[in-house]
C-alpha cells in the first residue's frame, strides 16, 4: 500500500473539533529510553502517523494529569525548516483556570523542563491521542498567568509547549500509567489502581 494516500469525505460526516478537558503530562527524565518513535519502515499511512510502543515511566514515576478549560485549548502544527530539510513544530496551547500556589508551582516547574504530554481529542468513531514530545528534540514550554480584570473575566495559566517533529501530531495508542491508574489510548479504557 502507498503512503500516498486518498483522503474522501462523506456527506453528512459528524467531525468533532477541539480537545478533551484532561491532559496528561510526565517529566521526559522520568520516562524510560528510548520513547516510542513511529516504525521507521510503515506500510499503511495510520503506521506513519502513530507511534510504536508504550511510554514507560522509571521507578515510581506516573503520568499526571493537567485540566484545561473547554474550548480554550487546541494542538496544531506548522512546517519548519529549507527546502531538503523540512519538518513539523508540533504546539499546543492549553488554559488552566486558576493561578493557585499549585498551579504556579507547575508554571515554575516546567518552565525549563522538558516534557511530554498526551492530549486526547474528541472523535466519535476511534479514539484519538496525540503526543507532544519527541525522543531526538526537547519541548519549549512557555508559561503566562493572568489574575483577570473583571469580575467573571478569564483568568489563569495559558500553557504553550511546542516541539520539532518528523511527524505532524503524532498517534499514541499505548498504555499511560497514572497516579489513580491506567489508561489504554487504544480503547481510551480507564482502570482504577487496585484500593
Amino acid at each position: 500500500m502507498s503512503l500516498f494516500a486518498s483522503l474522501p469525505w462523506n456527506d453528512g460526516q459528524i467531525n468533532p473539533s477541539g480537545i478533551k478537558t484532561t491532559i496528561y503530562w510526565i517529566p521526559k527524565s522520568q520516562l524510560a529510553r528510548p520513547l516510542p518513535k513511529v516504525n521507521p519502515a510503515p506500510v499503511t499511512p495510520a503506521e506513519n502517523t502513530s507511534l510504536s510502543g508504550d511510554f514507560e515511566p522509571t521507578g515510581a514515576n506516573k503520568w499526571k494529569k493537567l485540566y484545561t478549560t473547554q474550548g480554550k485549548g487546541k494542538v496544531f502544527f506548522e512546517p519548519v525548516g529549507e527546502k531538503d530539510h523540512k519538518m513539523f513544530l508540533n504546539k499546543g496551547t492549553f488554559s488552566f483556570p486558576d493561578i493557585s500556589p499549585e498551579a504556579l508551582s507547575l508554571a515554575k516547574q516546567t518552565i525549563n523542563s522538558n516534557i511530554v504530554m498526551v492530549v486526547p481529542m474528541p472523535h466519535e468513531t476511534e479514539k484519538r491521542f496525540v503526543v507532544l514530545g519527541d525522543e531526538d528534540y526537547d519541548v519549549t514550554v512557555s508559561t503566562k498567568g493572568d489574575s483577570g480584570d473583571a469580575p467573571g473575566s478569564a483568568k489563569g495559566l495559558i500553557i504553550e509547549i511546542e516541539v520539532p517533529s518528523s511527524t505532524p501530531l503524532p498517534y499514541y495508542k499505548g498504555i499511560l500509567e497514572l497516579e489513580d491508574g491506567t489508561l489504554d489510548c487504544e480503547t481510551g479504557v480507564f482502570t482504577p489502581s487496585a484500593s
